[in-house]
């Protein structure tokens, strides 16, 4: 576990300027180049071009370029902005607005608003995780179109854009945009993501009844009769996820669209993810570029 925090002084002594950006990113591209994939020539060396984000083999001037394809393809906003943001999305507890990019690098809006987009689906680039084991908790909330959270709001209107999440206690989240939360929809997630080992805690929401059908051990907690903690049964972790989830919106971003609600869901899973990376977590999200 590496719990060093990585500071804005180690931002700007790693990537002072374009080129150490960019010279990370040839790196994480290309890695050790053996031989040029062109002319074939062992040990060929690239040097960088000064004018362009790209290198150029020294044998027969084939040229690599590390950005093509990313996140960072056809931008003109340098690359020690993106990793600035990229930064400060890490570093946070509850998400970078575009405004608040916009003000920090003294960009327009819909600039800032492209890169927010961009490192949210670059957060959502991830191998798929393995099977949730041991204890998971499993639970839904809801995002009305009215854009206020829908806690204050009764019933599981489908008009509201719904989040299902699965934790595994003192590990992971899984959490995922639904249509609703009908079996036949939650039924075939829960099967990809959840291992059979797995004992599964959840509230007395109709939809998890009969789980113990798909092979799993089910118990539940009764939150209509005030019941929140049953010896080893609750869903607080689920729940505390959720909370993080709605200070980031409500708290940062004030409202978001169903249309991107995914992608914030993937950064909040990202930071929970990574959480006792410390250090590492910036370089787990360059990792994600290719």
């Amino acid at each position: 576990m590496n719990m060093e925090k990585y500071t804005i002084k180690d931002l700007r002594k790693d990537y002072p300027h374009e080129a150490a950006c960019l010279d990370k990113l040839f790196e994480l591209c290309y890695g050790e180049l053996k031989a040029c994939p062109k002319c074939g020539v062992e040990g060929a060396e690239f040097r960088r071009i000064t004018t362009r984000r790209c290198y150029q083999c020294r044998e027969c001037y084939h040229q690599l370029y590390p950005t093509a394809g990313t996140i960072f393809d056809k931008t003109r906003t340098p690359l020690t902005y993106w990793f600035y943001a990229m930064f400060l999305m890490t570093t946070t507890r509850n998400g970078v607005s575009a405004k608040e990019l916009e003000r920090a690098l003294g960009v327009t809006y819909k600039t800032a608003w492209r890169m927010a987009i961009s490192i949210r689906e670059l957060m959502g680039r991830k191998k798929k995780n393995a099977q949730l084991k041991g204890t998971v908790e499993m639970d839904e909330t809801y995002f009305n179109s009215n854009r206020d959270l829908a806690e204050n709001h009764v019933g599981r209107n489908t008009d509201k854009g719904t989040v299902f999440a699965m934790v595994e206690r003192h590990g992971n989240v899984t959490a995922l945009k639904v249509e609703d939360t009908k079996k036949t929809t939650l039924f075939p997630i829960i099967e990809d993501n959840v291992d059979k080992s797995a004992k599964i805690m959840t509230d007395e929401y109709k939809t998890y009844t009969n789980l113990e059908t798909l092979g799993y051990d089910h118990k539940t907690i009764r939150h209509g009769l005030k019941q929140y903690v049953n010896g080893a049964v609750s869903t607080n972790t689920v729940e505390g996820f959720f909370s993080q989830l709605k200070r980031t919106v409500r708290g940062t971003h004030i409202w978001i669209s169903k249309k991107y609600l995914q992608q914030y869901v993937d950064e909040c899973c990202f930071r929970y993810n990574n959480r006792e990376k410390g250090s590492e977590m910036f370089d787990i999200m360059l990792s994600y570029v290719y």
